[in-house]
């Protein structure tokens, strides 16, 4: 499932006022990036949301805090999503593609790396003027297949272990400026992305992992949580 290409174009952020933290978050919809939405606004953020279902971006927006805007990740300009104040900046927009390397057309292939790498740097790179200037922090959603390599999950596996990489590479160039990178690396969660298994109860529940995401967001300014890895109490086999 992918938050990438949106059911209408791309409009203009309001401005979000001063006195308030202000997010954007990629993949804002559903799942875990929906989860995150929820939790800084409770925390009293404003969020611009990023998605590509008009009708839930339509929910997001008739709350207060929450801008919301359909845009495509992979091609808009999306220095336009950016407000002059922006204090994190979190990628949770993927793909996770099922076919092998034998079955997967470099087409899909373009597209699975577009949304889940290209993206978070097109999204890191708009943000980092603007988090410059507050000091603020980048999340990557990752997974625990950016770290392990695990059967049948070579193509996303590819994805999220170039994400990590580039999320490693960021946070030495951008350390001296005040700005933290985070990557998290969630377990198997309960979101729309991920069909098996089919008992969902031992499953991590997307609130858990936006928690996690929020933590990163809210560490005090002496500290940057580099990597988060959020797993189930028991493995799944």
């Amino acid at each position: 499932m992918s938050d990438s290409t949106p059911d209408s174009a791309a409009s203009t952020p309001s401005t979000p006022a001063p006195d308030r933290p202000c997010a954007v978050v990629s993949g804002a919809t559903s799942g875990i990036g929906r989860a995150v939405v929820d939790q800084l606004t409770e925390h009293g953020w404003q969020v611009i949301a990023l998605g590509r279902s008009r009708q839930r971006l339509d929910e997001l927006a008739a709350h207060p805090q929450i801008t919301s805007m359909a845009l495509d990740l992979t091609a808009d300009d999306l220095s336009t999503v950016m407000p002059e104040r922006v204090d994190a900046v979190v990628h949770a927009a993927g793909l996770l593609p099922t076919a092998s390397i034998e079955e997967i057309t470099d087409a899909e292939w373009d597209e699975v790396f577009a949304v889940n790498v290209t993206a978070a740097m097109r999204l890191a790179r708009a943000g980092l003027p603007a988090l410059r200037r507050s000091q603020g922090t980048i999340v990557f959603l990752n997974s625990g297949a950016g770290v392990f390599d695990r059967p049948k999950n070579t193509v996303y596996g590819a994805t999220k272990h170039a994400l990590r990489g580039f999320a490693n590479g960021l946070r030495a160039d951008v350390e001296h400026d005040g700005v933290r990178v985070t990557s998290v690396y969630p377990g198997p969660t309960d979101t729309p992305m991920l069909a098996e298994p089919k008992d969902r109860s031992v499953m991590i529940q997307p609130a858990t992992v936006a928690r996690a995401v929020v933590g990163a967001i809210l560490a005090s300014d002496d500290t940057q949580l580099t990597d988060i890895h959020v797993r189930p109490r028991a493995e799944l086999r």
